[in-house]
């Protein structure tokens, strides 16, 4: 206690709240802070993104392909980096390139097709809405209009754009400045960060060996020695946990959407590369996934032909039963490790609180947490040995029979223990020395 009321320790605390203090009155500015820090910190954080997912087909190279390099002759060693960078930079930009020229000219002709054909499609679906509304109140004795719900549903829209003052002649040209403003910025700088990006990313993957020792003498330096032991499993489970996860996820939703264009197109069912980009995309979302690409695309199919959007549920929930069978389980193995109840747990606390970032890494990263806080407590049950262990195995619902036997047995054993010291000591009940007890007769007792 004395060690915790030195005046070091005082005034540390006196300026931690003063920190707190300042940071509450002062959230408006905090926060343009942190904003302004993560948009200078943004191609950063891209581009060891991309170095890290890179990062297994530069091994690929400098292990498989150009790993032989130099065994005969040592000055050919030195180009095995190189030669492996210029590789893989070259694979990611020849598949970026491949899908450019192969799926953006099929998604724009998807789209424009789904546009021009998309009145039919509504006068179709508004059919087929309105002789279900006419069925329901034949059937249900109801009074339900279509008409009457397209209205209001109109008004209600009229109503939020002329409260957001977008309707209004006065700022009709204020908005669309405003609008393409923000436009050109977001392009601009959208531009900036992916360039930014993929050159930091040559950097990060060039110099990886390096950035990894400097890390590593920063950790031994200013991190206690008993701690070390432990920021290494973290960076370990967390490498195991968070990083291969997401690569396996990005080459398995890959693949899903490239078996999902392959089917669709042999069932020969309409706007098939473009369904296939949202449930591919859609996939890395864990959990959640499958929904998020699959309901759209299916009321795209049904606007088109309600049979189509039959088959397409039909293919899409046996690709999700191959995918999560075979396919995920081969590429991403066990590295979860945690139930179906965790992952929809941390889909939705991660997309709650972070967004859209939050559903991609929320299950690695609650993955890296259970592992931690399960391994803490296996140790802490092996601390306390047998009784630990003996508890697990209670049975909740039958406490009380359970209470009940354990009493039993310490009551039988407590009677055993009087039993032998009476017998130790040589008494029965009225005091005198029991002839059953006597197991040691004196030797002269013939005599």
């Amino acid at each position: 206690m004395k060690k915790l009321l030195t005046m070091k320790n005082l005034l540390i605390a006196i300026t931690f709240t003063v920190f707190l203090l300042f940071i509450k009155d002062h959230l408006d500015i905090v926060g343009k802070l942190l904003s302004g820090l993560m948009g200078i910190l943004t191609p950063f954080l891209i581009g060891f993104l991309i170095a890290y997912i890179l990062n297994f087909p530069y091994k690929f190279f400098c292990n498989k392909v150009f790993g032989k390099m130099g065994t005969k002759r040592k000055f050919f060693k030195r180009f095995v980096k190189p030669l492996s960078l210029v590789s893989t930079f070259l694979l990611a930009f020849a598949v970026i390139i491949a899908l450019i020229l192969i799926v953006v000219p099929q998604i724009v002709t998807n789209v424009t097709g789904l546009a021009k054909n998309m009145p039919e499609y509504m006068q179709k679906a508004y059919i087929y809405i309105d002789g279900s509304f006419k069925w329901i109140n034949s059937v249900f004795h109801t009074n339900f209009s279509l008409d009457n719900t397209l209205n209001q549903f109109t008004e209600e829209i009229k109503k939020i754009l002329n409260g957001q003052n977008i309707l209004t002649t006065a700022d009709a040209t204020k908005n669309v400045i405003d609008f393409l403003t923000n436009v050109i910025t977001n392009t601009a700088a959208g531009v900036y960060n992916v360039v930014m990006s993929i050159i930091i990313s040559i950097y990060f993957l060039a110099s990886k060996e390096q950035l990894c020792r400097m890390v590593k003498r920063l950790a031994v330096a200013f991190i206690p020695i008993k701690y070390l032991p432990k920021v290494y499993e973290v960076v370990d489970i967390t490498d195991t946990k968070c990083g291969r996860f997401l690569v396996g996820d990005i080459l398995d939703s890959a693949l899903i959407g490239l078996l999902t264009f392959i089917v669709m197109s042999i069932f020969q069912l309409p706007y098939a590369a473009l369904i296939a980009v949202l449930v591919g995309v859609s996939n890395v979302v864990p959990f959640f996934g499958p929904y998020i690409g699959g309901i759209p695309s299916a009321i795209i199919l049904f606007l088109v032909n309600p049979m189509d959007m039959v088959w397409f549920i039909i293919i899409i929930f046996l690709i999700q039963q191959l995918d999560g069978n075979v396919l995920k389980p081969k590429i991403i193995g066990n590295q979860l490790g945690i139930s179906s109840f965790w992952v929809l747990f941390s889909v939705v606390v991660g997309g709650a609180l972070f967004g859209i970032p939050g559903f991609v890494l929320g299950t690695p990263i609650f993955a890296v947490i259970y592992t931690l806080i399960g391994k803490k407590a296996r140790i802490n049950i092996e601390a306390k040995g047998k009784i630990a262990q003996e508890a697990l195995d209670f049975e909740v619902l039958n406490y009380a029979k359970i209470a009940a036997e354990q009493r039993a047995i310490r009551e039988a054993k407590e009677q055993e223990q009087k039993e032998m010291i009476k017998r130790i000591i040589g008494l029965n009940k009225d005091g005198k020395k029991s002839d059953d007890d006597d197991e040691f007769p004196d030797e002269n007792s013939d005599k």
